[in-house]
């Protein structure tokens, strides 16, 4: 078999299994927070395209604000408008089905991100292999694995992204009308899906600049695609983002304006203690990434960032102002700049965030790139034969062994993933279960075990329990009640987050411990029963 035909059959397969494995997992997750929020700015966008373009469609959507005047509008719609339109196609008519549906699709769209990754790195290091290993990497991610099947805002953005990154690479290398084209189609659609995908178009044209100076380029033909990237961006933005259409710029400007000073008064539990969203020290995503991501993929981002300053201090110190020496290590430069400067902006501009490194997962692919690197660096600096590459080969393959049994093990609670670095008695110190994803198992243990025709429960925390019913068969919706009175049966439901009163004050005398799910030994969620009177 020639190295064609194994490349064709191996990553054909690969992505076959990924498609299979989807199929097959992707009703186990419950509901998170920013579900129903999300698919609510897909509403409100195809009632404002209906009210202009079909006027009687536009009366089967209800009551839903004027789209100017929506909360959301800072959030594009590239993804939710679609999905919607797809949803009222299909006639779904039960929040079940509805979920489902979005779970599928959210599933989908990430996959083709680890596709965009595949192709970023078998270009980059010349080798469809390493592509895959990168796309590997990427999958067994326990948190993003489980994310990318609910989490339609973070982990669908990262996979645009990680698309938008692959155009991007392929436009700087050779700018032309077919990849301007092409980046800027990617780019409009990242850039409508959340507006910090501006980072795109500056990355762009500042490294055609830097290679125009360079004299890398033709001065004409480049000129003439960096022009037809610009326009067709600007156009493309404003055709798939409706809100736009009435005043561009000055939309435009808003939604940067509301990202950026984005409010939100909660508080993240972080070391210990609760810190307001606004608050957060500069530490705050470098340390989230560190306890969150398999201790070899920090290895290895580590390893391939030192190659790649390396390098660029080598020049430097030599007089050689330069980034870059060929277009390997340009692509080097444009991972590495995608990567920093977002990280950079939100420790500088102290910006808002939320639990854990959500809002960032958008520089993932390229952190995944960079360790990729490292792991390339370590295995082309060791001789042929040498213990260096057995040891590297072995210390891979048992890593990604390890982390695969854990998603199977985990399943379907991977968003609950914290590394060695962690330490123990991790729900005291940082947040688990903030999504509220394993409401959905509490629930449905409460219905298999009580055969009471009405069923009350109620939360402790601050979690999405009314989400969580969705998810749920109309007729198991119909059995439970979510009140605070204490009504036989009476359950209550604890994933402890924001929850700061001892749990044997708050339920030693009038409770006991109805049932309890823990991940690697942490409790994730826990239910209470009332004892009654």
């Amino acid at each position: 078999m020639n190295n064609e035909n194994a490349r064709r059959l191996f990553v054909s397969l690969f992505f076959a299994a990924l498609v299979a494995l989807g199929l097959g997992i992707y009703r186990d997750y419950g509901v998170s927070w920013d579900e129903p929020q999300q698919r609510e700015i897909g509403a409100v966008t195809v009632k404002y395209l209906a009210e202009k373009f079909a006027p009687a469609a536009a009366l089967k959507l209800g009551n839903r604000p004027p789209l100017e005047k929506f909360a959301n509008s800072d959030y594009g719609p590239a993804f939710e408008a679609p999905l919607f339109a797809l949803e009222m196609l299909l006639d779904f008519s039960d929040s079940r089905d509805v979920v489902m549906f979005r779970h599928l699709a959210t599933f989908l769209v990430c996959l083709l991100g680890v596709y965009a990754v595949y192709r970023t790195a078998s270009r980059r290091f010349t080798d469809w292999r390493v592509g895959l290993l990168a796309a590997s990497f990427l999958v067994l991610t326990p948190r993003l694995f489980a994310e990318s099947f609910y989490n339609s805002k973070d982990a669908v953005f990262m996979a645009a992204f990680a698309a938008a990154m692959c155009t991007t690479v392929s436009f700087v290398l050779r700018p032309g009308i077919r990849t301007a084209l092409l980046h800027a189609l990617a780019t409009a659609v990242a850039i409508d899906l959340r507006v910090v995908a501006v980072i795109l178009p500056v990355a762009s044209i500042s490294f055609l600049i830097m290679r125009l100076a360079r004299k890398e380029l033709p001065m004409r033909k480049t000129a003439a695609a960096m022009a037809a990237y610009s326009f067709a961006a600007c156009v493309l933005v404003v055709a798939l983002w409706p809100y736009l259409w009435s005043d561009p710029f000055r939309n435009f400007m808003l939604a940067f304006e509301r990202m950026s000073r984005f409010g939100w008064d909660q508080k993240v539990l972080y070391m210990g203690r609760l810190v307001p969203g606004a608050d957060v020290p500069w530490h705050y995503i470098p340390a989230w990434i560190s306890i969150t991501t398999p201790v070899l993929y920090l290895a290895l981002f580590l390893a391939g960032l030192f190659a790649v300053l390396r390098r660029m201090a080598a020049r430097l110190a030599a007089g050689r102002l330069r980034l870059w020496a060929d277009e390997a290590e340009l692509q080097d430069a444009v991972f590495l700049a995608l990567l920093a400067a977002p990280v950079a902006a939100v420790i500088l501009l102290g910006s808002t965030l939320y639990d854990g490194w959500r809002q960032m997962y958008f520089i993932y692919p390229a952190f995944i790139l960079l360790a990729v690197r490292g792991w390339v660096s370590l295995w082309r600096a060791s001789s042929p034969g040498n213990t260096v590459k057995a040891l590297l080969l072995l210390f891979t393959s048992v890593s990604v062994l390890h982390t695969a049994v854990w998603i199977w093990k985990a399943h379907p609670l991977q968003n609950v993933y914290f590394n060695l670095f962690a330490g123990k008695d991790i729900k005291d110190r940082f947040e688990m279960d903030y999504w509220g994803l394993a409401n959905r198992k509490a629930l449905e243990y409460i219905l298999e075990n009580d055969r009471s025709p009405v069923i009350n429960v109620r939360a402790d925390s601050v979690t999405p329990l009314d989400h969580s019913l969705l998810i749920l068969s109309k007729r198991d919706r119909q059995r439970l009640r979510n009140t605070p009175e204490k009504a036989e049966p009476y359950y209550v439901l604890n994933n402890y987050r924001l929850f700061t009163e001892p749990v044997e004050k708050r339920y030693g005398k009038d409770y006991d411990l109805f049932y309890e799910i823990r991940v690697d030994g942490e409790v994730v969620v826990s239910v209470f029963k009332w004892k009654g009177t």
